[in-house]
C-alpha cells in the first residue's frame, strides 16, 4: 500500500491549478458583467475543481484525525478558514450597495440590506432577494459565495459520516449526486435552483474523497508518465476554459466527472522545480482571496468607472479590475486573513488542545 503520510510538498502543484481556477472564474465573471465574448467562456467550471480539491486535501488532512475532533471542533476550524474573507467581502459589497443607493437616489429597502449583510456574514442564502440588492442570488452582495457556503455543508456532512465505510459512501454520494445532475442540470447560486447545488457540490466532493481512498490502496511511484500526464490535464483545463465558446453539457460533464478528478489525482504527485514552486505556492495562496473578493471588488471598480465616465470601457476596466483584485488579495491575505485567523485559533482551540492547522 502506498503511503498516506505524504509532504504537503506533493501538493503544491496543486496549490498552482487552484490559484489558475480563481483567476479564470473572475475572467469568466467579468465576461458576463462586462459583455466581453471569448474572454474565458467556461471559466465557472473551475469551482468542480475547487469541490474535487477540497475533498481529496480534506481527506488527507483528516483521515487521521477521525477519533481526535468530534463535528464541532471541525465546524469551528473549518469556519475559521473560511469565515474572515467571506465576512470582509459582505462589508466591502454592502457599503457599495448603501453608497450606490445614496449616489443613485436608488429606493432600496434598507431592512432587505441589513437581511443580505447578516446572511451573508454568516454565509447563509437569502432566498427571494430583491433584484435591487443582488437577488435572485443566495447571496446578492456576493452571488459567487454560493460555492463556499455548498462547500462548508460537503465538509461539515462529510465529517459527520466520518466513522462509516468511506468508500462505500463516496461512491453512493458520488452516483446519485452525479444521476441529479445528469437529469436536472447544474445549479445552486439561486434561489431557483437551490437544490442543485447539493448534487453540484456531492459529486465532486465525493470524487475527491474517492480518489484519496482509492489512492492508498495502490503502490503508484513519482514516474515522468504522471509529471506529463499532469501538464498534459494542465493544458487541457486551460483549453475548456477559455475556449471562446460554450461547452456543451456532456463535456461539462466530461470535465467534471474524468478530467478534474484526474488532475487532482496526477497533481498531488508532481514534482515541481524551486521557481514553479514559488509561482505555484503564490498563485495557491491568494486562490481563495481571488475568489472570495472577486466580485465586491468589481463593483467598487466597476461602479467608480461608471460614475466618472458614465460609459463602459471593458478593454480598460478588464485589465483594471484583474490587477486590483491581485493586489488588494495579497494585502487582504497579508494585513487581514492570515492575522485573523492565527488570532482565532490560538484563541478558540487552545483550551481544547486541538491542533488548528488547516488545510486552504
Amino acid at each position: 500500500m502506498a503511503s498516506s503520510q505524504r509532504s504537503t510538498s506533493h501538493y503544491v502543484a496543486l496549490d498552482g491549478v487552484r490559484g489558475i481556477a480563481a483567476i479564470s472564474v473572475l475572467l469568466f465573471h467579468l465576461e458576463r458583467w462586462l459583455n466581453v465574448p471569448g474572454l474565458a467562456a467556461n471559466g465557472n467550471l473551475a469551482v468542480d475543481m475547487f469541490f474535487t480539491l477540497s475533498g481529496f486535501v480534506l481527506a488527507v488532512a483528516y483521515s487521521e484525525r477521525v477519533h481526535k475532533m468530534n463535528l464541532w471542533d471541525f465546524f469551528v476550524m473549518r469556519a475559521v478558514r473560511l469565515m474572515p474573507l467571506i465576512m470582509l467581502a459582505t462589508i466591502i459589497s454592502c457599503s457599495y450597495v448603501l453608497l450606490r443607493a445614496v449616489w443613485q437616489a436608488n429606493d432600496i429597502v434598507l431592512s432587505t440590506v441589513a437581511i443580505a449583510l447578516f446572511t451573508g456574514a454568516l454565509n447563509i442564502p437569502y432566498f427571494h432577494a430583491p433584484f435591487n440588492i443582488g437577488g435572485p442570488q443566495l447571496f446578492p452582495l456576493n452571488g459567487p459565495q454560493f460555492s463556499l457556503f455548498l462547500e462548508v455543508v460537503a465538509n461539515v456532512a462529510w465529517w459527520a459520516v466520518r466513522f462509516g465505510p468511506q468508500i462505500a459512501i463516496a461512491v453512493l454520494t458520488f452516483v446519485v449526486s452525479a444521476i441529479c445532475v445528469i437529469v436536472f442540470g447544474i445549479g445552486g447560486d439561486t434561489t431557483e435552483t437551490f437544490w442543485l447545488g447539493f448534487a453540484h457540490v456531492g459529486s465532486s466532493f465525493a470524487l475527491g474523497v474517492l480518489i484519496f481512498h482509492l489512492d492508498r490502496m495502490i503502490t503508484r511511484r513519482r514516474t515522468r508518465l504522471v509529471g506529463s500526464l499532469f501538464w498534459c490535464l494542465t493544458a487541457l483545463m486551460l483549453l475548456v476554459f477559455y475556449v471562446p465558446v460554450e461547452a456543451t453539457f456532456t463535456l461539462k460533464l466530461f470535465w467534471k466527472f474524468v478530467l478534474a478528478p484526474a488532475l487532482v489525482w496526477a497533481g498531488a504527485y508532481v514534482t515541481l522545480n524551486k521557481t514553479q514552486e514559488g509561482v505555484a505556492r503564490y498563485l495557491g495562496d491568494l486562490s481563495y482571496p481571488i475568489y472570495a473578493l472577486h466580485y465586491p471588488l468589481f463593483c467598487w471598480v466597476n461602479g467608480t468607472l461608471q460614475a466618472a465616465t458614465g460609459v463602459k470601457e471593458p478593454i480598460v476596466e478588464v485589465p483594471l479590475v484583474v490587477v486590483t483584485v491581485i493586489i488588494a488579495s495579497d494585502v487582504a491575505l497579508r494585513l487581514f486573513d492570515r492575522p485573523v485567523r492565527l488570532f482565532l485559533s490560538r484563541h478558540i482551540f487552545a483550551r481544547s488542545g486541538v491542533h488548528a492547522a488547516t488545510p486552504g
